[in-house]
C-alpha cells in the first residue's frame, strides 16, 4: 500500500483540514485498534513464555514500534525484531519445493488480474514474459486488460501445462533460494526452538511459506503466529499454530462483514518499499526492496501520530489490566464505526492511500474515491445470485472495490442504507457458505 495526499494537500471540497482529520482519526481508529492488538500480543508473549517476537515486514513495522513502547513502559522481558519479507520473498525461493502448490499461489485471483500482472508474479523478465507467450499461445490477449474470470481460468490452465513457464519458476526458485535461507538463518531464525510471527494475518500463507523454506534447511523448531484476524483454517498442522486477536474463520460472522482488512492493511503502512528478496552484500545478507513509497513523509507522521497516542495511554495504563472481551468490545465499536460506516470525509482521508492487493505492486489504485461510485452497481445482490444460479459470470470482469463502504460514504445519505445492506447480505452469504 501507498500513503498518497492530493495534490493541494487537503480532502476535497467541504471535509476538514487533512491534518485534523487524520489527528482525529488516529485518536479514534488506528491508535486504539492497534493498541488493543499489541497489548494482546504482549500479553500472549507473556503467559507463552516468548522472548523473541518476529515482526513481519511491512504491517509489522508500526506495530514493533508500538510494542517497544510497552516494553520499555512495563520492562517486559521480551525481544522485538523486525524481518523483511513479503509474499513474493518468501514464495518464490520455495516454488521448487513445493510442487503444484506454486501454481495454486502465482495463478490465484486478485482485484485487478491481467495476463502481465500474472507473468510477473513469476518475476520474469520481459523477454522471458515473451517466450511464455510464444509457448502458450497468448499472442491475441492483450497484457494489461483485467481479465474475466473465465479468462483467466482459461490462462492458468494453459501456463500450468507449459514447459517454458515451469522451466522459468524453477530457475527463478532455485537461484533465489540461498539467499532467503541465508537470509533467515542469519536473523537467528534457523536456531530457535520456536519462531513466533507477527503479522496482520488473513490467510496464513506467509506463515506456510517460512515454515516450508526453514523446514528445507533444517529447522526443526515450532512456529507460533500472532494475528489480528485469519479467514481461512490452516492448511496444515506442520505450519505450526495460528493465534488471533479479533476474528478466526470459526468466529462471529458479524465481525468479519464489517471489517475491511484491506484499509487495516494501510493503517499500517510502513515507510519502505516492499521486500521483493535478498542479496549478499557487505558481508552480509540483506533485503532487496522496491523504492520508498510515494508520500514516505506522511507515512511516517502518521505512524507518528499513532505512537503518540500510544505513549499517552501508556501513562495511564497498568499491563496487568488488560481485558480481553473489554478490549475486544471496543474494538468491535470502532471497526463498525469507522470501517462500515465512515462519513464523506473519513472516506476520502483514507482514500489518499493507493493499494495493490498483487504481490507484484505493479498497480495501485485509491482505497476509496468518488470516481469509483459507478462500481457498486456490481454489489447488487439479487444480479450477483442471478448471476451464479445461472453461471453466467460474464464475459467482462466486474470491477471490484478495495473499500466498498468508503466509497458508499461519498453518496447522498439516502442511498448509502441499501447498498450497506447489499454488502451485508453477500458478505453473510458469503463466510457462511465457507
Amino acid at each position: 500500500m501507498i500513503f498518497q495526499l492530493r495534490p493541494d494537500g487537503t480532502l476535497g471540497k467541504g471535509t476538514k483540514n487533512v491534518d485534523k482529520l487524520q489527528n482525529k482519526l488516529s485518536e479514534e481508529l488506528s491508535g486504539p485498534l492497534l493498541f488493543n492488538y499489541v497489548w494482546w500480543i504482549l500479553k500472549e508473549a507473556q503467559e507463552r513464555g516468548f522472548q523473541t517476537l518476529y515482526f513481519l515486514a511491512r504491517d509489522g513495522c508500526l506495530l514493533r514500534e508500538i510494542a517497544q513502547q510497552f516494553c520499555t513502559r512495563f520492562q517486559l522481558p521480551v525481544e522485538c525484531r523486525y524481518l523483511y519479507c513479503s509474499r513474493a520473498s518468501l514464495r518464490t525461493p520455495s516454488y521448487h519445493l513445493i510442487g503444484t502448490e506454486a501454481h495454486d499461489l502465482l495463478l490465484q485471483g486478485g482485484y485487478c488480474v491481467t495476463l502481465r500482472s500474472l507473468l510477473q508474479r513469476a518475476a520474469l523478465s520481459e523477454e522471458q514474459q515473451e517466450q511464455v507467450c510464444a509457448d502458450c499461445g497468448f499472442g491475441q490477449i492483450e497484457w494489461d486488460r483485467t481479465l474475466s474470470r473465465i479468462e483467466r481460468a482459461h490462462i492458468c490452465a494453459v501456463l500450468r501445462s507449459s514447459d517454458v513457464w515451469n522451466r522459468f519458476i524453477q530457475e527463478k526458485s532455485k537461484n533465489a533460494y540461498q539467499f532467503a535461507v541465508g537470509y533467515l538463518a542469519q536473523e537467528g531464525l534457523l536456531e530457535r526452538r520456536e519462531v513466533v510471527l507477527v503479522d496482520s494475518g488473513w490467510t496464513g500463507s506467509m506463515q506456510r511459506s517460512m515454515r516450508q523454506l526453514l523446514e528445507s534447511a533444517g529447522f526443526s523448531g515450532r512456529l507460533t503466529g500472532l494475528y489480528f484476524g485469519m479467514y481461512a483454517a490452516p492448511k496444515s498442522e506442520a505450519d505450526g499454530q495460528y493465534l488471533t486477536w479479533y476474528f478466526d474463520h470459526t468466529g462471529r460472522t458479524a465481525d468479519k462483514i464489517l471489517f475491511c482488512n484491506n484499509l487495516f492493511e494501510c493503517l499500517l503502512s510502513a515507510p519502505h518499499g516492499m521486500t521483493t528478496g535478498y542479496i549478499f552484500r557487505d558481508g552480509g545478507y540483506q533485503p532487496d526492496c522496491l523504492p520508498e513509497p510515494q508520500g514516505q513523509q506522511q507515512i511516517r507522521e502518521y505512524m507518528q501520530l499513532v505512537l503518540q497516542y500510544t505513549e499517552r495511554r501508556l501513562r495511564q495504563t497498568r499491563f496487568s489490566e488488560f481485558h480481553e472481551e473489554r478490549l475486544k468490545e471496543d474494538t468491535r465499536k470502532r471497526i463498525a464505526r469507522y470501517m462500515a460506516h465512515p462519513d464523506a470525509g473519513e472516506a476520502a482521508a483514507w482514500g489518499r492511500f493507493l493499494f495493490c492487493d498483487d504481490i507484484t505492486e505493479t498497480y495501485h489504485l485509491p482505497l476509496a474515491d468518488p470516481g469509483q461510485l459507478e462500481y457498486l452497481k456490481n454489489y447488487n445482490v439479487p444480479l450477483r445470485v442471478l448471476r451464479r444460479i445461472l453461471k453466467r459470470p460474464g464475459k467482462h470482469p466486474a470491477q471490484a472495490l478495495y473499500w466498498p463502504y468508503g466509497t458508499i460514504a461519498f453518496l447522498p445519505r439516502w442511498k448509502r442504507p441499501w447498498y450497506r445492506w447489499n454488502i451485508y447480505i453477500w458478505e453473510w452469504i458469503r463466510y457462511v457458505l465457507r
